[in-house]
């Protein structure tokens, strides 16, 4: 997804920067002929405790598993998680394949685009090896419980399954896979010979742990599999001075070595194999909930904000609240962050001084008053036309741009004007005109549509494009604006003032970034609100 590309390439350069400089992207280290320490964990099932044995592996004989390292996520909190890791998992995997580890990307249902890449190409030519009956089970328990969105109090995120690919940052090599399936990863872990599997990605209360390459189908497969603690991310709730997702994906994590999955800190491994450079930037700060410019997080009158960084210690969080760079001399946080207004939040750890993290950006939009229902209905209005009809850009009465009911976060609603990006709606103001109110989004009623009958499969492939703004104009001058508006995000809340003597108000409905077919948008209970008695 195009903002959370831009989300995570403000941190590409330091962590590129940082490869040359250590030579990791530049010249593979091949340490095949040599074994390497890792200190396993898991928990007592009786007691918790931690039990860590250190343990001898050939890293040649290793496999990596990135589960589902997905360009998109309905909840914009666990997408911008998702994206905040990207730059230490890329860190991570360099490391990793100097010591001459096999690196195999598994974005199941996402597997797709890949087909005709070598990678792709040469998972799929894998001879396939029969899957053993071990009768070897994997009971976890999790503790944490699955949510349907990390955002927490407020407005919940709609379930969309907008993602379509991986992540456009993450970083593959020439000599990795694309696997699709528990048979596919089996085969492959055979034919090279490999011993072990390391699992990286996310969800891992769900996906990770469940998916058909993920760690319970090949641990019951007689895999030897092991969790990278700090390269996972558990889907699960937030709720201020309560439940956290750092919370969560520690429980989850607590659960699976419960379960008798150990799990290591891979970044200290790497550290101590001789091939990770603990100076190099890979750690944001992690706001919770998280929006920002391209996915805004809309409120209604307070958001609390917590800042937190799961895998630096000892470390002071600054912050500005005006969109400019945190230094050392910006304010402390020392508790969550109560915003009752629209906040441009920056932040970075700093340590003895120094700054320590990558920057990280949010961005909470509070929303205005409900608006009154209009006197006036738009869709009732004579329209000024600019241009032929014959281009067929023009708006529908009372429904979507597509012709269906004008639907916006689920909610039908039964009049209003469906557009398509870009569309300019021109009226002629009259004397009594006082106010112009109107509630807008992006039309998700496709969300539900397609060729399949299962609800969401249409809405899987492209729930992630449509990205429009809404602004209002009264005589050439903007007098009202959206922020960047979603699919499913809650309507903009439009209440207008209209100027003594203004003559004409322009309604207009532009994409964000590169234009997408499904950049349609409503204007529903919009019309004018009068200054005196209805004539």
């Amino acid at each position: 997804m195009n903002s959370l590309s831009r989300h995570t390439r403000r941190y590409l350069p330091f962590l590129l920067i940082s490869l040359l400089t250590t030579g990791w992207a530049t010249e593979s280290v091949s340490q095949a002929d040599s074994t390497i320490t890792m200190s396993l964990q898991r928990r007592s099932a009786e007691t918790g405790e931690p039990v860590v044995k250190e343990t001898q592996l050939d890293p040649s004989k290793v496999g990596i598993v990135m589960i589902d390292v997905w360009d998109y996520h309905w909840c914009m909190t666990y997408a911008h998680r998702v994206a905040s890791l990207i730059p230490r998992m890329n860190a991570l995997l360099a490391s990793a394949r100097q010591l001459g580890m096999k690196v195999f990307w598994a974005p199941t249902d996402c597997v797709l685009p890949y087909f005709g890449t070598p990678q792709r190409e040469r998972a799929a030519a894998v001879p396939y090896h029969e899957i053993p009956q071990t009768g070897r089970k994997l009971h976890v328990n999790f503790t944490c419980g699955v949510h349907r969105c990390s955002c927490g109090p407020g407005f919940h995120c709609v379930m969309n399954y907008g993602m379509d690919a991986q992540h456009p940052d993450a970083v593959v090599a020439e000599d990795d896979y694309f696997i699709s399936g528990t048979t596919e990863l089996y085969s492959l872990f055979q034919e090279l010979g490999l011993t072990h599997l390391i699992y990286m990605g996310f969800a891992t209360n769900m996906c990770l742990f469940g998916k058909p390459p993920a760690l319970q189908k090949m641990y019951e497969a007689g895999i030897d599999c092991i969790l990278a603690r700090d390269a996972t991310d558990a889907f699960t709730s937030y709720q201020p001075n309560g439940a956290h997702p750092d919370k969560g994906t520690a429980q989850c994590v607590a659960d699976i070595e419960r379960g008798g999955i150990p799990t290591i800190h891979m970044a200290q491994e790497m550290q101590r194999a001789g091939v990770w450079e603990p100076e190099v930037l890979t750690e944001p700060v992690l706001l919770t909930p998280w929006g920002t410019q391209d996915w805004p997080y809309l409120f209604d009158s307070a958001v609390t904000v917590t800042l937190t960084t799961p895998w630096l210690d000892g470390v002071t969080y600054r912050y500005t609240v005006d969109g400019s760079e945190p230094t050392i001399v910006s304010a402390a946080y020392t508790q969550p962050l109560k915003l009752t207004s629209t906040t441009e939040l920056r932040t970075a750890a700093f340590r003895q001084g120094k700054r320590v993290s990558l920057l990280s950006e949010g961005y909470f939009v509070r929303l205005g008053a409900i608006p009154p229902q209009p006197d006036v209905k738009l869709a009732d209005c004579q329209r000024i036309t600019t241009m032929p009809d014959r281009y067929g850009w023009l708006p529908k009465i009372n429904q979507s741009w597509e012709g269906y009911a004008l639907t916006m976060r689920g909610t039908e609603y039964s009049e209003g004007l469906g557009c398509r990006a870009p569309t300019q709606l021109l009226y002629e103001i009259k004397p009594e005109y006082e106010r112009f109110v109107a509630l807008a989004g992006v039309d998700d009623g496709f969300i539900g549509r397609g060729v399949d009958p299962s609800p969401g499969v249409y809405a899987r492939r492209v729930a992630r494009y449509p990205s429009v703004v809404f602004k209002v104009f009264i005589d050439g001058e903007l007098a009202g604006q959206s922020p960047t508006m979603r699919v499913s995000a809650v309507p903009w809340r439009f209440d207008v003032p209209i100027p003594r003597g203004a003559r004409r108000i322009s309604l207009v409905l532009n994409s964000t970034g590169s234009r997408h077919p499904l950049d349609c948008g409503n204007w529903v209970d919009a019309g004018f609100v009068l200054s005196g008695p209805i004539n």
